[in-house]
């Protein structure tokens, strides 16, 4: 009788098989969802570099979707209101404590009725210019019309650089009337309301912002920050900073 010897695997050694193949598969799997989450949080800085480029664009070339102007809070026929829109007021939007969004508002110009020539670019948005000054086009944000919302995408949220409690700043991107310049005014820690001509003034022309986006716990990555460079004039003026961004 010829006795067979059969080689196999013990128990151990399958188990230890097991184990090793199941690590490895663990490590594709953890290296693949990182990579992942890290490709979506570039995703929400160039989305939010391409909202602020956006809207260059949008006050370059107005529109109004409205079916009336909007005036003093009447609604009239188009081209015989007296007023014209001349950009957007963009802020933060707070929401259980997180700066996740971005409200978007489009700003108004009154005619003035006397000349504005001796006005420069910041004086022609304001309503009192000084004695002896033409009154400008007295800029306002229109009391009836829906502020448009912009949410940045994967969960993150805007921060300061330095910390991560919720950013509140506000950048008026409106269009001079005489010069045809678009102007940037910028206020770095302050999210206005109604007084949009707070934001109308020479410092608001020099102060650049820089805003942080935290992922939230999407991975523990260095922030990114998207920057407006003071006094911009075209979406030329808002870039992304990387892993030295100071944020």
């Amino acid at each position: 009788m010829i006795s067979l010897n059969r080689a196999g695997f013990t128990i151990i050694e399958t188990m230890l098989f097991l184990a090793i193949t199941g690590l490895l598969v663990l490590g594709v799997l953890v290296g693949t969802g990182n990579s992942i989450n890290i490709q979506r949080y570039r995703d929400s800085i160039t989305s939010l570099q391409a909202f602020f480029q956006q809207q260059y664009s949008d006050v370059s070339n107005i529109s109004n979707d409205n079916l009336n102007n909007v005036c003093n809070g009447n609604n009239s026929p188009r081209g015989q209101s007296d007023c014209v829109i001349l950009g957007s007021l963009i802020t933060t939007s707070t929401v259980n404590g997180l700066s996740s969004g971005l409200l978007v508002r489009p700003v108004l110009g009154y005619i003035p009725a006397n000349s504005t020539q001796s006005l420069d670019d910041v004086q022609i948005f304001k309503n009192s210019n000084g004695p002896g000054k033409p009154i400008g086009y007295n800029i306002t944000i229109p009391p009836n019309i829906t502020s448009q919302t912009y949410n940045i995408e994967w969960g993150a949220s805007l921060v300061p650089a330095g910390n991560n409690s919720a950013a509140h700043f506000s950048v008026l991107i409106v269009r001079s009337p005489s010069s045809g310049i678009v102007r940037t005014f910028i206020d770095p820690n302050v999210a206005v309301n109604n007084t949009v001509q707070s934001l109308v003034n020479a410092a608001g022309l020099t102060t650049p912002i820089k805003t942080c986006v935290n992922s939230n716990g999407l991975f523990n990555g260095n922030k990114m920050a998207v920057q407006i460079i003071a006094g911009s004039t075209s979406s030329s003026g808002v870039e992304t900073l990387g892993d030295n961004s100071g944020c």
